[in-house]
């Protein structure tokens, strides 16, 4: 048996770190280390908040353009950051974005029709927030959702 020097031995050590990180990120995109999920971010000119609304121009937003497709905003100026995602034809939901476990971001999965915590944990939600396993074990926040009334190519949602 060779005996294990300092050096050997943190040569190892480092040779497992690594080993696991790959790991962790193979597995769960980096969310467990990052907090970060796979959902893009939409962007800034596609959007405005005033009055407690969140106008969305769904033409700016190609993820928006198909069922199963989602997005992320993340500003300030919201109380919380929120995930956008196309249910159905004309049902758009918006939830909070962080997983209440530990923050991690949500990703929605168009063939379960549900939001998934990106982490390692992978709790599961409901399109309307509702906790279903995982070790979130809480709802996600709901935001009231709707097609503008006189131009349906704007999508509302209602911060509170």
């Amino acid at each position: 048996m060779d005996k294990l020097n300092r050096r050997k031995f943190l040569a190892k050590s480092s040779l497992g770190l690594a080993g696991a990180t790959i790991c962790l990120c193979s597995n769960s995109g980096c969310a467990t280390i990052t907090g970060q999920g796979n959902t893009p971010e939409i962007k800034p000119k596609a959007y405005s908040i005033e009055n407690n609304k969140l106008r969305i121009v769904l033409d700016q937003v190609p993820e928006l353009s198909k069922i199963g497709g989602a997005v992320k905003i993340l500003d300030k100026s919201l109380p919380e950051p929120i995930i956008v995602a196309r249910v159905d034809d004309k049902e758009y939901v918006a939830l909070s974005l962080k997983c209440p476990h530990r923050g991690v971001e949500l990703e929605y999965l168009k063939k379960d029709k549900q939001f998934r915590c990106a982490s390692l944990g992978h709790s599961r939600f409901k399109t309307d927030g509702t906790y279903i396993k995982g070790p979130a074990k809480k709802p996600l926040k709901s935001y009231s959702t709707r097609l503008g009334i006189l131009d349906r190519n704007k999508l509302v949602i209602t911060i509170e």
